[in-house]
């Protein structure tokens, strides 16, 4: 069932947001929409590799050509003509390792590791990874989901910055309740909690070897079904990634999957895109979300199979 949902959601996907033209490709933050900017891409390419992973055939190296507009030096771009994200190229990063697993494909891997340098040029001199080239944020999504793909991409160097970065995050970003907070800018703390944050921080910190008995168990105790119907798949399907690569993920399933069968049945539309019953949003440009959505009912799959898979 879900390995279907999976396939039926991306098949929607790329009837109504991927367009090819000759050479020139365009992944469309929604139907009749506008070029996606490189965080949907990520999610999309996510997508693709877990739909490829379901024995499907996605357009990879057509959705791969849809970036070539971003790039810029080592990292990309988050629209043409804007500044570089450190979050968008780590989430970036996260997906080439992803495709380079389920292509057996090393040249993704290298593609990953060039983007784990970049994103370690945006450590700030006063710790933890900046939002944005010439930023002052340093948020949880650019510092934990950094720590995560340079410590997948490898290499004792990456140990290193990884565990400084997890080190800050804890003195400065870290709640009482065992969650993160969602950055710090002019020494101010914003509070706010998001799933994809903590997934993040998750997937570092086991990958660290260090506990993470005391967030695991926190994640799993601030968001409830209807708490997760509030937040965006594109969170959310991060976070999910990151629970389900422990080694006995079965608390996490049970908590979600009340969640995932409400997206089953409340969300989706006649026309298949899951924007029905009121179901969170990253934007009111639905790829994203539609990306992730493919991405929950995929990697659900996967735990119904037992396949063991890569949490990238």
């Amino acid at each position: 069932m879900w390995a279907e949902l999976a396939l039926d959601a991306w098949a929607t996907l790329a009837r109504d947001a991927i367009r090819s033209k000759r050479r020139s490709v365009r992944v469309l933050d929604a139907p009749k929409g506008k070029p996606a900017a490189a965080w949907p891409l990520a999610h999309v390419l996510w997508a693709a590799a877990e739909v490829r992973a379901l024995g499907d055939d996605p357009p990879i190296a057509t959705l791969d050509e849809a970036l070539k507009p971003l790039r810029s030096g080592d990292g990309y771009l988050a629209v043409p003509r804007d500044k570089r994200y450190f979050d968008d190229n780590a989430w970036l990063g996260l997906a080439f390792l992803r495709l380079g697993v389920v292509l057996s494909d090393a040249g993704w891997r290298d593609r990953a590791r060039q983007l784990a340098r970049f994103v370690t040029s945006g450590e700030d001199p006063d710790g933890g990874v900046r939002w944005v080239e010439d930023g002052t944020s340093r948020n949880t999504c650019s510092t934990a989901s950094a720590a995560w793909l340079v410590l997948e991409a490898g290499g004792r160097a990456g140990r290193t910055v990884a565990g400084r970065w997890l080190d800050w995050l804890d003195a400065t970003l870290r709640r009482p309740d065992g969650l993160y907070a969602d950055r710090i800018d002019g020494g101010v703390v914003h509070q706010e909690v998001w799933t994809y944050n903590q997934g993040a921080a998750l997937a570092a910190t086991r990958l660290l070897g260090r506990p993470t008995t005391t967030l695991r168990a926190a994640i799993l105790g601030q968001w409830t079904a209807e708490d997760l119907w509030r937040e965006p798949p594109a969170f959310a399907a991060i976070a999910y990634r990151a629970l389900l690569g422990d080694p006995d993920p079965g608390d996490a399933v049970e908590r979600w999957d009340p969640y995932l069968e409400r997206l089953r049945d409340e969300a989706r539309e006649p026309n298949g895109w899951f924007t029905g019953g009121g179901v969170g949003r990253y934007d009111e440009r639905p790829t994203i979300d539609q990306a992730a959505v493919v991405q929950l009912f995929a990697l659900r799959a996967a735990v119904t199979t037992g396949v063991r898979r890569s949490p990238v």
